[in-house]
């Protein structure tokens, strides 16, 4: 019995050590089949835009010299009812809820941006150039009681903040008396009231002469056309959007907007020339004429407190109007010429002589 525990115990552990001691290593089998290709990352599609090739570096250089990048409004309008517009982070809000009623305002506000405007980084190829917001623009202020759409192809992304805002309550043509509440007040259309004006249907047009109908700077691609034509370096156009660029010294119009329609490039100053000379004449006969019925003080640039004419007041609107566009009347020359001719005339039947006669 002892002998036969013995040698069990004697083949245990000779197969214990055989166990623990490996032989060499046999030769090498051959490769598998090849794995299904994997997903290549994002790197490749970087490449997309990040090139030597590719206009991004440009368009941001152009970008960062604009009024969009260093205009400081986020700053100053980072308050509900305006980060819409004014913020980056807003803009982007608005778009995905439809609404400002529960717009945040954000705690580092940003100034309208590459994102902004275009779908970033959300497939990494070239569809993220597409614009966050391409659609026709219904506007937010009727006209004579109906709906005015801005459909101007790559133009309605800008329409949606470059419009008119409502004034409510607001004076009605040969209407009651209306008061201004309190001084210094910003009553009128707001900043950039652009597309109303370039489609020529505005609130406040007063009677006189029938205003004109046809823009000929009311093009089928809208803003862009002259905004963000071929630039001057970063200086004007392209995503700069700015129309004026110093030049040694002199302040310089961006042309190549222009000589799409006006094929005499040598003629284009003298036009926009006597065009601003005739706009900055006719809004100073209304300035003054507004300043002597006490609706407009020159001194601050706002309306004054008190109850004045309804006409009067709309004649104000509309002088705010054509003041925030900003264009000199380039944006529809016939328009608002006539938009200030007749609020000049109406001044004048209210006992505030026109000081040009």
């Amino acid at each position: 019995m002892k002998k036969n525990l013995k040698f069990a115990a004697l083949v245990v552990s000779a197969g214990l050590i055989m166990a623990s001691c490996e032989g060499p290593m046999g030769p090498v089998g051959e490769d598998g089949p090849k794995g299904d290709k994997g997903d290549p990352g994002t790197t490749l599609g970087c490449a997309e835009c990040h090139n030597s090739s590719s206009p991004m570096s440009a368009f941001s250089a152009q970008w960062s010299e604009s009024t969009h990048a260093r205009g400081g409004n986020a700053a100053y309008a980072n308050r509900a009812g305006c980060v819409q517009c004014h913020t980056s982070q807003g803009f982007l809000e608005y778009l995905a809820e439809g609404s400002t009623a529960n717009i945040s305002v954000p705690s580092n506000p940003m100034q309208i941006n590459c994102a902004t405007c275009h779908n970033i980084h959300d497939t990494y190829s070239d569809a993220d150039w597409a614009l966050t917001n391409p659609g026709a623009q219904t506007l937010e202020v009727k006209y004579a009681g109906a709906d005015v759409i801005w459909d101007k192809g790559s133009s309605n992304q800008c329409a949606f903040c470059h419009q008119s805002r409502s004034v409510n309550p607001a004076p009605t043509v040969n209407g009651a008396d209306f008061t201004i509440a309190s001084n210094g007040t910003r009553i009128g259309p707001h900043h950039g009231p652009n597309t109303n004006l370039i489609l020529g249907k505005t609130p406040f047009e007063l009677p006189g002469e029938a205003h004109p109908t046809n823009n000929p700077h009311s093009t089928a691609n809208g803003c862009v056309t002259c905004h963000m034509s071929t630039p001057y370096g970063y200086l004007a156009g392209g995503h700069n959007m700015g129309l004026m660029y110093d030049s040694h010294g002199t302040e310089t119009l961006l042309k190549t907007g222009c000589t799409t329609c006006h094929t005499n490039a040598t003629e284009i100053d003298g036009k926009v020339n006597a065009l601003t000379a005739d706009i900055e004449d006719k809004m100073g006969r209304l300035e003054a004429q507004l300043t002597e019925a006490g609706v407009y003080n020159p001194a601050t640039g706002l309306a004054k407190a008190g109850t004045f004419k309804a006409n009067a007041v709309l004649a104000y609107l509309n002088y705010n109007t054509v003041k925030e566009d900003r264009s000199n009347g380039l944006h529809n020359p016939g328009y608002i010429r006539t938009l200030l001719d007749n609020s000049i005339a109406t001044m004048e039947t209210l006992g505030f002589a026109d000081p040009a006669k």
